[in-house]
């Protein structure tokens, strides 16, 4: 029986991968190391739904030491969603963890994929491959951060092994929020700062840098068409949004409005390798995989603040 196998099972995407494909009737098969880089503790909670089920199984193993050809099977399709995220970490010597967690690791998928005759490998990139671009409608890949290299790096190395034979699909993620989001990112933080306690949220420039926010629903919709489609010798990588631009300010105001509290905020400077403004060209997307985003900003950030707050109420 082939099984759908994903990496970073336990992590904000890949747990809520877990649960929809099980809801669809597959055997899914995990892997995380469930690195410290954030709490372990909150993946364990992630997949705590997806432990019920006779058809989960998940392995606590790094890949780059782990023999993958035990699980591999024939036919199975690999979500390779592991990585090391943070454009923001990767500066200096959090480099090398880009490169090992993201670069070596992805490698080692493909290879190991190739070899064991999987039948297709959907892997997360990101928007970060773009850089600075204000629009995305030329698709060029020109990263202003060592993540963003790290990525871009991934999808030449799809290219590669994409010429020997193996069904690779790209996947860039554009700003993912949602339910279990990493603590480290902006969405988690905002709503922290709105609600009881000192946290600050730690604003770096003015607010305007405008992103395309895309819910985590969305993004696992999108992820699970493209594992389950048709589609043969698609090179060309998707772009994956919500179809909602907004600047840092709109959310700010949107947080406030949906708490009914002020956010406590600390100014910063503009930070390196963060793009004024991200936009996603989803038409390839929507029309190859027969795809669109549902969920709107406010109906999403509300989702995400409701689940926050029952995850801050049960740790209290």
């Amino acid at each position: 029986m082939s099984s759908s196998i994903i990496t970073g099972a336990a992590g904000f995407i890949g747990s809520h991968l877990s649960e929809q494909l099980l809801e669809l009737g597959e055997n899914v098969v995990g892997i995380d190391n469930f690195d410290p880089w954030y709490d372990p503790k909150a993946k364990e909670s992630n997949i705590s739904s997806a432990m019920k089920h006779d058809s989960f199984s998940i392995f606590n193993e790094n890949i780059l030491s782990m023999d993958l050809s035990e699980i591999l099977e024939p036919g199975d399709v690999i979500y390779h969603l592991a990585a090391r995220p943070g454009v923001q970490d990767s500066w200096g010597s959090g480099f090398a963890a880009s490169v090992e967690n993201n670069v070596l690791a992805t490698q080692k998928i493909f290879q190991a994929a190739l070899t064991s005759g999987v039948r297709r490998v959907v892997f997360a990139s990101s928007s970060s491959v773009y850089g600075a671009s204000a629009t995305n409608e030329l698709k060029s890949v020109a990263p202003i951060s060592p993540y963003g290299v790290s990525k871009a790096a991934c999808e030449q190395l799809a290219d590669v092994y994409r010429e020997r034979g193996l069904d690779i699909i790209a996947m860039r993620y554009f700003t993912v929020y949602g339910p279990r989001q990493r603590p480290d990112m902006a969405m988690n933080r905002l709503f922290r700062a709105a609600l009881p306690g000192t946290f600050r949220f730690p604003m770096r420039g003015n607010g305007s840098q405008r992103r395309e926010f895309t819910f985590v629903k969305d993004i696992v919709g999108a992820t699970i068409y493209a594992g389950n489609s048709n589609l043969q010798g698609v090179a060309e990588p998707f772009d994956v949004g919500g179809g909602v631009s907004a600047s840092l300010g709109e959310v700010m105001s949107l947080v406030e409005e949906i708490t009914g509290r002020s956010l406590r905020v600390d100014h910063e400077p503009s930070a390196a390798g963060d793009p004024l403004i991200t936009v996603a060209s989803t038409e390839f997307t929507e029309k190859t995989l027969n795809w669109k985003p549902t969920t709107g900003l406010r109906e999403g950030l509300l989702e995400h603040y409701n689940s926050l707050r029952e995850s801050v109420a049960s740790s209290t």
